[in-house]
């Protein structure tokens, strides 16, 4: 799901690092279910259309808790987020960035807890 991607108006595209841009005390920084399914929460590849615009795709993963990595979100105004948010996510714009992480802002966890 990673592509390179260009921001048409900077010429560049938008890189966010773990540890510099957003972090997690206990580790883990993933994006929660309900932003790739509505209810159904095996593993693997799910898609959902959010009111706000974003369509957001990702791999749900299981190993007593429930997360998703790797994701891909489109949306018809600020273009493409995509990326996993314990290493580096990508953008088309900080605009779209910004919007995207105000609204569907990762949730911090412990990989200990699993």
């Amino acid at each position: 799901m990673m592509v390179n991607n260009i921001d048409m108006e900077k010429g560049k595209m938008i890189i966010k690092e773990f540890g510099k841009d957003f972090d997690s005390e206990d580790g883990a920084l993933t994006l929660n279910t309900c932003e790739v399914t509505k209810g159904d929460k095996e593993s693997g590849i799910h898609q959902r259309k959010h009111k706000d615009g974003w369509t957001i795709k990702g791999k749900i993963y299981e190993d007593y808790f429930i997360w998703v990595n790797e994701f891909e979100a489109k949306h018809p105004e600020y273009g493409r987020v995509w990326g996993d948010f314990e290493d580096k996510v990508y953008a088309d714009s900080e605009k779209g960035f910004q919007d995207f992480y105000n609204n569907h802002t990762p949730e911090a966890w412990n990989y200990g807890d699993i």
